[in-house]
């Protein structure tokens, strides 16, 4: 792959490269399901969300265990990034859609290099999107 200095370019071209029509009709669902979520759940709190990750994770045969361990990581990192607590639920609702697209990309067999350039270039976007409204 050439060496681009954009990289919403290169997350593209891995997009195109590595995945198939079937496989970004998921990415495209997954987007939308978490547009929904936050449509839903504009100013969510912990408890609701946390009800919705366990729900996601539960009919994905995760363990409770696993659950536990992601919820309180989540809320670790949005401490972490300096979120105040009413804007926690709404960064852990926002790791869940991360960890979708990013396990997904994962089963699809990307590199976690190549996962990265493609998460960053989705917040490129996103950036880009929000601006021009």
């Amino acid at each position: 792959m050439t060496q681009k200095s954009d990289v919403k370019e290169q997350a593209k071209d891995i997009l195109e490269e590595t995945l198939n029509r079937e496989a970004v009709i998921v990415l495209t669902r997954i987007s939308e399901e978490m547009q929904l979520l936050f449509q839903a759940h504009p100013d969510p709190v912990t408890e609701e969300v946390e009800t919705i990750v366990t729900g996601y994770f539960l009919e994905n045969g995760k363990s409770e265990q696993f659950i536990e361990d992601w919820i309180k990581t989540s809320k670790e990192y949005s401490g972490t990034r300096g979120l105040s607590p009413q804007d926690q639920p709404k960064a852990m609702l926002s790791d869940l859609g991360v960890f979708r697209f990013m396990n997904f990309l994962k089963e699809k067999g990307l590199t976690d290099d190549q996962i990265t350039i493609v998460l960053t270039g989705a917040v490129q976007q996103a950036a880009s999107d929000q601006q021009s409204e």
